[in-house]
């Protein structure tokens, strides 16, 4: 039991905040950025503001991992009729919290879903599971 004590104090903390920082590597890795400019004979990629915009934080056992561009629901989500929630209902959050990100109806924009963010907290969260339970394992031998 000690050493289960342990485990909780010092392990715990820090693969929540190890997770929290791998979700947003794999968030920003998915993101789509902008587009390809030529300027001479050069391309350039223009945007990433929505990659910049992916930040996690951790404190003790909770973090968070946000995408603040305003338009990033709409890309993770897709609009009009090619809205897809798999990601985000597989991680067993309702379809109501997309909801708060529908359009109004005045404009009819149907943008393909291409998610980053909740396929990242996936497979995010799965590998903390695994590190867990290896950490478990560890304790009580």
């Amino acid at each position: 039991m000690d050493n289960l004590r342990a485990f909780d104090k010092q392990v715990l903390s820090n693969e929540i905040g190890r997770s929290a920082l791998e979700i947003a590597r794999i968030a920003k890795q998915n993101v789509v950025v902008g587009k390809y400019e030529k300027t001479g004979s050069k391309e350039k990629k223009t945007g990433g503001n929505l990659r910049q915009s992916i930040k996690s934080e951790a404190k003790g056992k909770t973090a968070e991992v946000v995408a603040r561009a305003k338009y990033a629901p709409y890309v993770e989500f897709g609009t009009g009729g090619l809205v897809d929630l798999t990601d985000m209902l597989e991680l067993g959050i309702p379809a109501s919290y997309a909801a708060q990100f529908k359009g109004k109806g005045i404009k009819n924009v149907n943008l393909p879903a291409r998610p980053f963010f909740f396929n990242a907290a996936r497979i995010g969260l799965k590998n903390l599971l695994v590190r867990l339970n290896g950490e478990i394992k560890k304790a009580i031998k």
